[in-house]
């Protein structure tokens, strides 16, 4: 048996915050959460023993139970580890202003992100005024959020918003109130995250988007750190954020049960919606065994539900039919969702692939909903899957099953490299 992990760092060196890669930049401009001096060589000699650390943590973890787990988790590191490194590379005290593409994919991918969304990012300085404008396009839901780090400060609908008939908009984001579309900004460094998500693939498009300082003078950029300083702190932070985010989100994961959920949570201070009330569970088989899931559909804006390999990676949901979401799922004649989770194909429209996974996470997510139902489970034998299903369950041929992925792949393809 491996040895378990231990964390022998000193407590003045560890940072709560750690997990998260808006830690590496706070840590490379103002050495918050670092020793109070950190040299190059000290840094880059922590740096390796933390991601000796992190090694150590997957090949120990009670969640790695077979070798594509283990393949998995040893991937999840240089994901880790890319996530980390563009974060550092990209430090700028004064960042150009502009609504992009965050860093994240479906080969990026960390925390159980949305197999749905296109994810929009803009950093901001404190103190200042922006103008957010816009046009709305056609996702199913476009959900702004202000943030300060990870917590979330402030959240709207676009839907919400005075728009006029072609969908176009402006929006005020600042410290202080303004009639009219207005969002709050808080925090040293705040950050706009916009959520396009997405239930018809092949023909909802996420919103057009620009921002703008207004206003007098700009706030003076902060003086910059010497380089010396600044990449010390940067290798030290990396090493940091990619041990304990594997860490973090292995702990998160447990708070589960095997082959069950908990109640919807508020996972705002981690970076969630105010409106996205999240359906946790895990998933977790022997060889030969499904999981069946069923809940009555909830009414509103935008569910779905999604797995995620035991990393909290979301599984890849263009090679693999790993999600499915409100438009895309089918609901029996009885009102309820069904859907089964297995390594292999039973031929029902509703499968949820574990892509060769022994466990791993399930998120049912819930936005602007009447409900958020815990769904039913019930672990069975994968050669009864059939028969403990109703008899008008609809089911899918491998040529159907085939259709479907090419088209999966084909709309991810168009989301994120074109």
């Amino acid at each position: 048996m491996a040895k378990p992990v231990t964390d022998d760092r000193p407590p003045v060196w560890k940072n709560p915050m750690a997990w998260l890669p808006h830690a590496i930049a706070e840590a490379a401009l103002s050495g918050r959460g670092l020793p109070d001096s950190v040299d190059m060589r000290s840094a880059w000699a922590h740096l390796q023993e933390r991601l000796a650390a992190a090694e150590e943590l997957v090949r120990s973890a009670p969640v790695n139970r077979n070798p594509t787990d283990d393949a998995a988790g040893m991937r999840h590191l240089m994901v880790l580890l890319a996530v980390g490194i563009d974060m550092a590379l990209r430090i700028d005290p004064d960042p150009v202003l502009a609504v992009t593409r965050a860093k994240m994919d479906d080969v990026v991918t960390w925390g159980l992100e949305c197999p749905d969304c296109v994810y929009l990012n803009a950093e901001m300085r404190a103190g200042e005024t922006y103008r957010l404008s816009g046009n709305r396009r056609t996702a199913r839901y476009v959900g702004l959020q202000t943030m300060d780090g990870m917590a979330a400060t402030a959240n709207c609908l676009v839907d919400d918003l005075e728009m006029d008939g072609d969908g176009n908009f402006e929006l005020l984001l600042s410290a202080e109130e303004h009639p009219g579309n207005w969002l709050r900004l808080t925090g040293d460094r705040p950050v706009l995250t916009v959520r396009n998500f997405l239930y018809d693939w092949d023909t909802e498009r996420p919103a057009a988007l620009t921002i703008e300082r207004v206003g007098g003078q700009p706030v003076p950029a902060e003086p910059a750190v010497e380089p010396e300083v600044s990449v010390a702190r940067q290798l030290y932070a990396l090493g940091e954020f990619v041990h304990d985010n594997l860490k973090f989100f292995l702990d998160f994961g447990a708070m589960a049960p095997a082959n069950g959920f908990i109640p919807p949570a508020d996972m705002s201070s981690m970076g969630a919606a105010a409106e996205n009330r999240p359906v946790i569970g895990r998933f977790e088989l022997d060889p030969g065994q499904a999981l069946v899931v069923e809940f009555e559909p909830p009414t509103g804006v935008y569910w779905s539900i999604s797995l995620g390999n035991p990393w909290l990676e979301t599984i890849n949901y263009g090679r693999h039919q790993s999600s499915l979401n409100g438009h895309q799922a089918v609901t029996d004649r009885d009102g309820m969702a069904r859907f089964v989770l297995s390594e292999s194909d039973p031929g029902v429209a509703n499968w949820l692939d574990t892509a060769g996974h022994s466990n791993g996470a399930m998120l049912l997510r819930c936005v602007r909903t009447d409900s958020a139902p815990v769904p039913d489970t019930r672990v069975v034998p994968f050669a009864d899957v059939v028969a403990a299903l109703p008899a008008d369950t609809a089911t899918t041929t491998p040529a159907e099953r085939a259709r479907v992925i090419e088209g999966r792949r084909r709309a991810v393809h168009e989301r994120f490299y074109r």
